[in-house]
């Protein structure tokens, strides 16, 4: 018997394969980020982890690398949890790291304020350009050094920025019909929106968010008949999206606290 166990262990037939130790090492992290980030899709998430650890790999052997690259890779770090998450501060630490890291030997370490900036604007390019104003107040001058806590803190405002925008947008296709509403309507909603963030009494961006999503059915209700009583006067052309957008993105802006 022990000759056969050695005979098949020798063929490979009665053993799995050695794993060599790097690779081990990458799965065991690979499987930590899961756990640590919860991702919905976990296999599609391993799939841009994977792809990700590749592009760093193949970029480390390209000098020096671009700031474009850098903001790349950063992006691509915050992506992997939502904000509410534990893991969101260890990954915005990293993407942090990855940012001030000098793209040649000429220049020192440090994030500057041009690469945060147009960090922020890559965060915010689905809201538009309702974020402009947004990216105005977070951004520091281009050669000035950022701080961690100044990073993180525009960080964090522009991904709870984001879901604002995303409460504003379901808000108006609720009263939307082929891509517009009343003009009456629209302003209706939105100081219903203003009232509601004025009453909660905290200038957190995470604050502004609850309050928006949890406007009572019963003071919709109310705006909306009031709404529909004057809309019968109407002369005013409708409202688009971006138009609403364009209105409600102020009430969450003015909120925010400068940094910089």
């Amino acid at each position: 018997r022990t000759k056969m166990a050695a005979a098949a262990a020798a063929a490979g037939g009665g053993a799995d394969p050695p794993v060599p130790g790097g690779l081990s090492l990458t799965l065991r992290e690979a499987l930590l980020k899961v756990l640590e980030n919860r991702p919905q899709d976990p296999v599609s998430f391993l799939g841009d982890y994977f792809q990700n650890l590749a592009a760093a790999a193949a970029e480390e052997k390209l000098v020096p690398r671009t700031q474009e690259e850098q903001v790349s890779n950063a992006l691509k770090q915050l992506l992997f949890c939502h904000y509410n998450r534990p893991a969101f501060s260890r990954n915005t630490a990293l993407a942090f790291q990855i940012l001030s890291c000098p793209t040649n030997k000429r220049k020192k370490p440090g994030l500057k304020g041009r690469v945060y900036t147009e960090l922020l604007k890559q965060i915010c390019g689905s809201a538009g350009p309702a974020s402009s104003s947004l990216i105005h107040k977070l951004r520091c001058w281009d050669h000035e050094a950022v701080p961690f806590g100044v990073f993180r803190h525009g960080v964090l405002t522009c991904f709870v920025f984001l879901d604002y925008v995303k409460i504003s947008r379901r808000l108006f296709e609720v009263v939307a019909e082929s891509g517009e509403a009343s003009r009456t309507v629209c302003q209706a909603l939105l100081e219903a929106l203003q009232d509601a963030l004025s009453t909660s009494g905290s200038a957190r961006g995470t604050r502004c968010l609850d309050t928006a999503s949890k406007l009572s059915p019963d003071q919709l209700g109310h705006t909306m008949e009031q709404a529909m009583k004057l809309r019968r006067n109407e002369t005013s052309p409708p409202m688009t999206q971006e138009d609403f957008t364009q209105l409600t993105a102020p009430l969450f802006i003015q909120r925010v606290k400068p940094m910089c």
